[in-house]
């Protein structure tokens, strides 16, 4: 990086004229990870658009709004850079902090790229290890009792 005669910043590839002399950019940290949606269909698009949703995982279907979690590598960007017109990609953040070991049970991923995380959605392998077995309980219903009881359900619904 680098000054020119002109007051522009060289960088690799290109050059940037601030706005203003001096003009210095807010430091800005990318995310490590990609949420990536499909917005459009695939019908008539060429095979070469598809093959590449194919390999990011996105479903085939015209009714789908399934999102794929990708990498922030210069690979995938340039892999998603081809099909841009197809999807929609947001970047994912981390307000509560990066998940340890034990957070992941309780994350859930909001549809604007933030990771939260539900403490009381947290497993705890005590609480598992001293609870009851569900054949133990008395209510526990096996697969002939519901099948009995919605067999009779559908002869007497009322």
């Amino acid at each position: 990086m680098g000054f020119t005669e002109d007051g522009g910043l060289k960088f690799h590839g290109f050059t940037y004229y601030p706005r203003f002399p001096g003009q210095q950019d807010p430091p800005y940290e990318p995310s490590k990870v990609l949420m990536v949606e499909r917005i459009r269909t695939l019908k008539h698009r060429p095979y070469w658009e598809k093959d590449v949703l194919a390999k990011l995982g996105l479903p085939m279907e015209v009714k789908s709004s399934q999102a794929v979690i990708v990498a922030n590598t210069p690979s995938m960007c340039a892999q998603l850079w081809k099909v841009k017109h197809l999807i929609r990609v947001t970047p994912i953040t981390f307000p509560q902090g990066l998940p340890e070991d034990g957070d992941a049970a309780g994350a859930r991923l909001q549809d604007n790229g933030e990771l939260v995380f539900n403490p009381k959605l947290k497993s705890d392998a005590l609480v598992a290890a001293t609870q009851s077995k569900p054949e133990d309980r008395r209510d526990y219903l096996d697969t002939d009792t519901v099948k009995k009881h919605l067999r009779l359900k559908w002869l007497m619904p009322y």
